[in-house]
Order: structure tokens, then sequence, then C-alpha cells
């Protein structure tokens, strides 16, 4: 058990910026292991599989460790670090489907246009969100399995509050008016 566990996300990031060598490793470490498994659950999300949800997890921490001295400048966090994981991981998964495609394909792909995240949270919860539009999938589980606030969700989807507050209002009644709604919840 690392002796920085108890430490918050903000006083690790710190540690990242200005601390010793042997200080800013063992918080980056802690760091990964805290959210490790948040950034692989966004990633699946998207990329569908294990493999590749791997792939986006590398990317995402090798991102946040250039950010971090001597090859960056230092991180500063506005926000909670798990806001910035899911931009950073969702535009990673988006880069690699992007790149899959690439290959099979000479046009750019819009992310508008790619297959809606996936969920594996539970069998019932896939059922229940496969009747909502993406855009109302990701508000839904950003705010009710992911946990994240209203303000939180603006800043990842780099929309105003009231915005964030009329698409979730949109979206549970969405939710609401779909048939499967019925049999998730008397199960």
């Amino acid at each position: 058990m690392s002796r920085l566990n108890h430490n918050s996300d903000a006083e690790l990031v710190d540690l990242c910026n200005t601390g010793g060598r042997d200080d800013a490793i063992a918080a980056f470490e802690t760091l990964y292991a805290r959210h490790k498994d948040y950034v692989i659950r966004v990633a699946l999300r998207y990329v569908g599989d294990a493999d590749r949800a791997l792939d986006v997890l590398q990317d995402t921490f090798s991102y946040l460790l250039g950010k971090f001295p001597p090859p960056g400048d230092g991180l500063r966090l506005d926000a909670r670090l798990r806001t910035l994981l899911y931009v950073v991981a969702k535009n990673n998964a988006i880069s690699l489907l992007r790149k899959g495609s690439k290959a099979g394909s000479s046009g750019d792909i819009d992310p508008d246009e790619l297959a809606a995240p996936g969920y594996r949270d539970s069998s019932d919860l896939v059922a229940l969100l496969r009747g909502l539009t993406p855009g109302q999938r990701e508000i839904i589980t950003l705010r009710f399995i992911d946990d994240h606030s209203l303000q939180a969700i603006g800043e990842i989807l780099d929309i105003p509050l009231g915005t964030v507050k009329s698409r979730l209002h949109k979206a549970v009644e969405a939710m609401r008016k779909l048939p499967s709604v019925k049999d998730f919840f008397e199960k």
C-alpha cells in the first residue's frame, strides 16, 4: 500500500509537478492505481474490446505523464482529475477508432458518426440505455454511472451549465418514455 493513498488527487498532482523524483514517481503510480479502472470503463464504452481499451489506458496515462516535468511544464487542475481523464480517454478512444477505420477506407470519420458507446455495467442497463441517442446515453452515463457533477459534465462536454441541465432533463424524459424502463424497474 502506497504511503500516498490518503492524499487527494490535487496533492498528488502537486507532488508530480514539484516533488523530488521518488515522490513524483510514487504520486503518479498512486494516481494510476486510483484511476486506471475508471479510464478502462470509459474506453470500453467507445472501443468495445479489452485490448483496445488497454491501448487507450496507456495513451491516456502517457498523455498525463507528459504534462509533468521534466518533459512538460506541469499540470494545473481546474476541475477534478476524472474530468480531465474522461476527456482524454474519450478522445484517445475516438482517435484509435479513426485509425482502425482509415486502414480500410480513405475518408475521415466524424465522431458523431461513430458507433454509440457501449456499456458493460449490467446487461439490463445496456438494454435500457440502447433506446437513447448517443448524446443522451453519454450525459446519463456521466451523471448517474460515473457520478460527475453537473458542473464537471459541462467541463467534460465543453458546454454551459444550463445546456447540461437541459440535455440531462431531455435525456431523463426520453428514458421515461422507453418501453424498456418499466421492465428495468420491475426486475
